[in-house]
C-alpha cells in the first residue's frame, strides 16, 4: 500500500462561516493506516487535535500566516515529531529545493524540536552532502516494495 498525505483545505468553508467538521470526518474515514492527513484551516484548531487524537492520530500545526495553518494528521509515537514531505513524481531538482526551503524556513526543524520526513522516488544523493553541510543528520530507508525512498532529517 503507497503511503499518501491526503490534503485538505477548510479555509474558504471557515471564511464563509461554514462548519467543516463533517466533511473532515469524512477525510480522516478515507485514511489508510499510513496516511498522513493535512489540514488548511484559519486557526490553530485545538478542538479536531483533540477529538482526532482520541482516533490515535497525533497532529503537528505550522502556521504559514496569520490566518493559514496546516496540521499533519498521523499515527504512531513520532507523528508529532516529524513533519511529512513527498517529494515523489517531482523532477530534480524540485524535490532538493522544497527540502532545503523547508529546512530554512521552519525554525523548529532548525532547532532540532522537529525532524523532517521526506518521500523520494529516489535516494536524493545531491541532498546528502547540503544536508551535512547545514548540520543536519539522516536516515534512509529505501522502501522498494512501497517503491520510494524515506529520508528522516534532524537537526544535529
Amino acid at each position: 500500500m503507497t503511503r499518501r498525505i491526503v490534503d485538505l483545505d477548510v479555509r474558504e468553508i471557515l471564511r464563509a462561516k461554514g462548519e467543516p467538521f463533517q466533511l473532515i470526518m469524512e477525510t480522516v474515514k478515507t485514511l489508510g493506516p499510513q496516511d498522513v492527513f493535512q489540514l488548511h484551516a484559519t486557526f490553530e484548531p485545538v478542538p479536531l487535535l483533540r477529538v482526532l487524537g482520541r482516533q490515535g492520530l497525533r497532529g503537528i500545526v505550522r502556521q504559514l500566516e496569520d490566518d493559514h495553518f496546516v496540521v499533519q494528521f498521523a499515527r504512531g509515537d513520532d507523528a508529532v515529531t516529524y513533519w511529512r514531505l513527498d517529494n515523489r513524481g517531482l523532477e530534480p531538482p524540485q524535490p532538493m529545493m522544497r527540502t532545503l526551503e523547508l529546512l530554512d524556513t521552519e525554525p523548529r526543524l532548525q532547532s532540532g524540536e522537529w525532524g523532517l520526513e521526506i518521500w523520494n522516488d529516489r535516494t536524493p544523493a545531491f541532498l546528502l552532502p547540503e544536508l551535512e553541510e547545514r548540520g543536519f543528520r539522516y536516515d534512509i530507508d529505501e522502501r522498494e516494495a512501497e517503491g520510494y525512498v524515506q529520508v528522516r532529517i534532524r537537526k544535529s
